[in-house]
């Protein structure tokens, strides 16, 4: 029985996990909710769900919806272990699912969900394959189904590299040179910050946690904010709910003359679609 899933909160150590579990899940049901009766949806799909914590944070918080995440990789399958480590949970819920995908899998093959929710996903996407993926998961929602997406960091906000657990300073990828950047973050001997201690802080050395780091850097696409709102509304959506993050810093001179402001500025997006009723 679903009312037999025990968990607390009050367990959780790691600001990682804390960071998933509740501020993002919290998030995105804050904003699914308020276009979307929660009592009367039956699923939900998490796009991108890597390890999986924002997806059971969704799920221990809506026991009579099924929640599927779907990712390339499968690093949902530790979360069994995590989940007793950090909130000494049992099992499962039995309305969590889990499911291994290919690139570019078309999901609506498979899906037809209330709800579509992605977690700082898209900026890992190759961005040719960006608007194949919306229109997909735009087939995967049932007629009046509503897509949350968060975009943060965005590639050229002042920490848009992803490496600011190595290098703190705001637009170093766009002001120094390859070389700089890489003999940066190999030099870096400090701690690393709690916020930044994920799956791969837990199972690399260091110097593979350096190096994983930037290869996510240079696999990062260079969407802006306006170009994800204008390929969702493409995609087929309405759009009826956003919020830009803005970063109150000095932009250098040299940026301005090659970069728009407002994409210097932008630190990420938060974004409500919804797929109008026919």
């Amino acid at each position: 029985m679903q009312s037999s899933i025990i968990w607390d909160p009050a367990n959780i150590s790691t600001t990682w996990f804390d960071s998933h579990f509740n501020h993002a899940a919290k998030r995105v049901l804050e904003w699914i909710a308020s276009e979307l009766d929660l009592e009367q949806a039956a699923s939900m799909l998490d796009f991108g769900c890597g390890g999986g914590i924002t997806t059971l944070g969704v799920a221990l918080r809506n026991p009579g919806i099924d929640v599927h995440g779907v990712d390339i990789g499968d690093k949902f399958r530790q979360l069994p272990e995590l989940s007793r480590e950090q909130l000494h949970l049992q099992q499962l819920p039995g309305n969590l699912h889990f499911h291994k995908i290919l690139p570019l899998q078309v999901l609506a093959d498979d899906y037809s969900v209330d709800a579509v929710f992605s977690w700082s996903v898209f900026e890992h996407i190759p961005q040719s394959q960006i608007p194949v993926i919306f229109a997909d998961l735009y087939n995967s929602l049932r007629d009046g189904g509503v897509f949350f997406l968060q975009i943060e960091p965005l590639y050229y906000s002042p920490w848009g590299s992803h490496l600011r657990r190595f290098i703190d300073v705001p637009w170093a990828h766009l002001l120094w040179s390859g070389e700089q950047l890489r003999a940066a973050v190999m030099e870096y001997s400090g701690d690393i910050p709690a916020q930044h201690q994920g799956h791969q802080y837990r199972e690399r050395n260091m110097e593979d946690f350096k190096r994983f780091h930037l290869s996510e850097f240079e696999t990062l696409n260079r969407i802006t904010a306006d170009q994800v709102v204008t390929l969702v509304q493409e995609a087929g959506f309405e759009m009826v709910r956003e919020q830009r993050l803005r970063m109150d810093l000095p932009v250098p001179d040299v940026l301005l003359e090659r970069y728009r402001e407002e994409d210097l500025s932008t630190n990420g997006i938060l974004l409500l679609a919804r797929k109008q009723p026919k």
